[in-house]
């Protein structure tokens, strides 16, 4: 009886060593090292058209030039056109419809008393700031809609663009509304 029973739990220890852990449905994706990565799975909630205005060589470290940020947009779902800063930027924008324009804060002032083209929304500009004192962030969201304050995650870059496609969401709705 002992041969059997010692037979029996050998095979059972041997059954279990060869066995492979079987997750059901998204448990697999708890275990740790095997999510998916924020970025990679994440859609905009309103897919916008997005212009990067890139300033002058001249400007050393400019936050609109991380090719991260480009990725991340596209793979997001925005359609995405990247600039080089250019002499006239009204005919930049009046050649197709922009819903949002990222732009270094210097940039921004010029683009803020821009007209839209006729029948169309005004693009919401986000002014970039690399690494802002508090007096210089504080002054950009005195003069801008938007800023955003880089370095940050892209997670929270994403987050921002539906922010600001859904304040636009309703604000046409209200103006549209009120006619």
């Amino acid at each position: 009886m002992k041969n059997v029973a010692a037979f029996a739990f050998g095979g059972l220890v041997f059954a279990a060593s060869g066995s492979q852990a079987v997750s059901a449905c998204g448990d697999k994706f708890l275990l740790v090292g095997r999510g998916v990565r924020f970025e990679q799975a994440y859609a905009a909630i309103h897919p916008a058209s997005i212009l990067i205005v890139l300033p002058v060589k001249g400007v050393k470290s400019a936050a609109v030039r991380d090719s991260r940020l480009l990725t991340a947009l596209k793979n997001a779902g925005h359609k995405v056109e990247v600039v080089q800063q250019p002499a006239n930027l009204a005919d930049t924008l009046s050649r197709a419809r922009r819903d949002i324009i990222l732009v270094e804060r210097v940039d921004a002032a010029a683009l803020h008393d821009m007209a839209p083209p006729a029948g169309q929304l005004k693009p919401s500009i986000i002014g970039v700031l690399e690494d802002p004192s508090p007096s210089a962030l504080t002054d950009a969201k005195r003069q801008l809609e938007y800023v955003l304050q880089t370095p940050t995650s892209l997670a929270r870059i994403l987050n921002l663009m539906d922010d600001v496609m859904k304040a636009r969401r309703d604000s046409s709705r209200r103006s549209g509304a009120g006619s």
